[in-house]
């Protein structure tokens, strides 16, 4: 069994993971002003689906669960605001 220090270890590795994976996409959007290879589904269906990890952890009571997709949803709202602005055919 994975002892009680290491489970919340791997929880947060976990979630600093998969946030990290967002912020390139975010900068790059930034930086060249160009978000039309970005598919806005893509975003959409992470939003909806952190967003049900979120309730999930609120539910659980565990604050890495919910926390860490919290700033997920956050990310990619950012994410697709910047999709929204700069695409030439956002919604494609």
């Amino acid at each position: 069994m994975v002892s009680t220090f290491l489970l919340p270890v791997i929880g947060i590795s976990a979630t600093l993971f998969s946030l990290s994976s967002t912020l390139p996409q975010i900068i790059k959007g930034l930086r060249t002003k160009e978000m039309d290879d970005v598919s806005v589904w893509l975003i959409v269906t992470l939003i909806i689906g952190l967003s049900l990890w979120v309730i999930y952890g609120a539910a659980k009571f565990d604050i890495v669960i919910a926390g860490g997709n919290s700033v997920g949803v956050l990310l990619n709202l950012v994410l697709l605001a910047i999709k929204l602005r700069y695409s030439r055919k956002p919604i494609s």
